[in-house]
């Protein structure tokens, strides 16, 4: 028999579907007291409205944060700012590290304590074990309600550095849009024979997790030790794969924009002279700002 975690009092100061997702989950081991403008949540056993900020932020032993911006969240506090002391404060709310650095600041300049978060899902996913949330900051905050936290999803503390969680977002978000991106122009490539995008999902996605995932892991190591040796595939050799990329967007009467950004890049570390370095080696041009022609 599984043993239910010990309930927590927890505080949701927020709005929108994702507040409401972290609501609903954190409602099921713990007694949650929510607070919001515009909130639809539906008083219930474990799920109570606050009448008033105090009543909202003094009850919580976790104050989970969770608005549109950083501009939102800091007039959230602002307004709680005379109950925050020895409270945790949890920002699950997007925004960058600078952002989460200056919040950080001010809120531990009320004598609470603060963890930044990100959620790396669409609020249907929170809950899911295999959802990833990160979170920097307050060691001591993330190790007192690391059993609550771990209802939300698989959870990774990244250091005590509250930018950290904000930086990770928005470079897997990069990923993740540059990925989905390249998906969507195989997709409409293969559409314009009628390829369906159904039938080439399947096969898609077995490559990604027999071959592409291994050569993420390839390149992390090449990365880190900044090295790029081109035994394998090189960039000489990728180049005119890329001009056939083109010319078959070109050909079929789609965009060619993406083709064109791929290929001006590695031009570019052709330039430099990287060309029997491996695609791996294009990090160092991208941490370059000089353009290249595409």
């Amino acid at each position: 028999m599984t043993k239910r975690p010990t309930p927590t009092s927890v505080t949701v100061l927020g709005r929108g579907v994702r507040a409401a997702a972290l609501t609903g989950v954190l409602a099921a081991d713990n007694v949650v007291t929510v607070w919001g403008d515009e909130s639809a949540v539906v008083e219930t056993h474990s799920v109570r409205r606050a009448e008033s900020m105090e009543t909202a932020v003094e009850r919580a032993a976790l104050v989970v944060v969770c608005v549109d911006d950083y501009a939102a969240a800091t007039r959230v506090l602002h307004r709680a700012e005379q109950y925050l002391r020895s409270r945790d404060v949890v920002n699950l709310t997007s925004g960058t590290s600078a952002q989460a650095k200056q919040l950080a600041g001010w809120v531990g300049e009320r004598g609470a304590r603060y963890l930044d978060g990100a959620l790396m899902a669409h609020p249907e996913h929170v809950g899911k074990p295999e959802t990833v949330l990160v979170y920097s900051g307050s060691a001591d905050a993330f190790a007192d309600h690391r059993p609550v936290l771990e209802q939300l999803g698989s959870t990774t503390y990244l250091g005590t550095d509250p930018g950290t969680a904000a930086l990770y977002d928005v470079a897997m978000l990069s990923f993740a849009w540059a990925t989905l991106l390249g998906y969507l122009h195989t997709a409409a490539l293969l559409r314009s024979a009628e390829v369906r995008a159904v039938a080439v999902a399947p096969l898609l996605n077995h490559w990604l997790s027999t071959t592409v995932t291994s050569v993420i892991t390839d390149y992390a190591h090449q990365i880190d030790e900044g090295k790029y040796p081109g035994d394998e595939e090189w960039l000489e050799l990728d180049a005119p794969l890329m001009d056939h990329l083109v010319e078959a967007a070109e050909d079929r009467g789609i965009s060619t924009e993406l083709p064109r950004l791929i290929r001006s890049i590695t031009r570019r570390g052709i330039e430099d002279g990287r060309g029997a370095d491996s695609f791996a080696s294009l990090i160092e041009s991208i941490v370059s700002s000089r353009p290249a022609a595409s």
